[in-house]
């Protein structure tokens, strides 16, 4: 009787010991399976904000310190503050109204050697992941590649912001004929690389708008300069948007004509 009590216990320990190996074998499968439940959740929340965020100017990144709307508050102060102190000192050796022009000048060179520098960088970080450009059939299902890229520019964004300014000291069509600015107002060259850059590389890139499409002045995009008048002579200073035929982010400056006869004889 004893012997079979053993025999029994035994038997009830294995059979426990059995359903306690199976649980914990049951328990390490849920866990992995509510793993990759959590993962593939993670990665299509990810695709998912990728793809509601890439190419959308409507959605802004609040911790970014270079947002749209940072850059156009920076935009301003670099007309009130570093534009300024360059068109006094450029003053000092030229007419005012040559000095206006020629910085404006040098901001548009800028903004354009800028915006095809960016374009390679962001070209070949893609050329890199994908050994060639993609059809716009394929580019739907890489979005949150896309924005990686995107991220990747702004992350080394200071290293090509130094790149740059060191390029244009070398640049002939550049120094040559914006010499004096470099003399009397580097710090607002400087400053017009590091803002045009950050523009560019906006997720959709910002634009600056040097044209004034009309002869009469266009006070919902440009405010005046030094006087009043209806007539544009020439524009001082682009206005931003915030992407192309996007909403206005800050307005440019004209200096208006002071007559109507002015504009016929200039």
């Amino acid at each position: 009787s004893t012997v079979k009590m053993n025999i029994n216990t035994e038997n009830l320990v294995a059979i426990i010991s059995k359903l306690q190996y199976d649980l914990d074998v049951t328990r390490r499968k849920l866990q992995e399976v509510s793993a990759e439940k959590d993962n593939a959740l993670s990665r299509l929340s990810s695709i998912a904000s990728a793809k509601l965020t890439y190419n959308n100017p409507n959605i802004a990144d609040l911790s970014d310190r270079n947002r749209p709307q940072k850059l156009g508050e920076m935009f301003g102060e670099l007309y009130d503050n570093e534009w300024t102190d360059a068109v006094d000192r450029l003053t000092e050796i030229m007419e005012e109204k040559k000095a206006i022009i020629l910085l404006r000048d040098v901001l548009q060179y800028i903004y354009e050697k800028t915006k095809k520098a960016s374009e390679d960088q962001y070209r070949n970080l893609q050329n890199a992941l994908f050994q060639r450009d993609l059809r716009n059939s394929e580019m739907k299902n890489f979005i949150p590649i896309y924005k990686k890229i995107g991220e990747m520019q702004k992350e080394v964004a200071a290293i090509s912001i130094d790149n740059t300014k060191q390029a244009l000291r070398i640049d002939s069509d550049f120094m040559l004929p914006f010499e004096s600015v470099i003399l009397y107002g580097e710090p607002y060259v400087d400053r017009c690389v590091e803002l045009c850059w950050r523009m560019h590389i906006q997720d959709p890139p910002m634009i600056l708008d040097f044209s004034s499409s009309s002869e009469i002045v266009d006070k919902a995009m440009f405010r005046l300069f030094t006087r009043s008048g209806e007539y544009v002579d020439f524009v001082v200073w682009p206005a931003l948007l915030l992407h192309e035929n996007g909403p206005l982010v800050q307005k440019g400056v004209v200096q208006p004509l002071k007559s109507k006869s002015t504009l016929k004889s200039h």
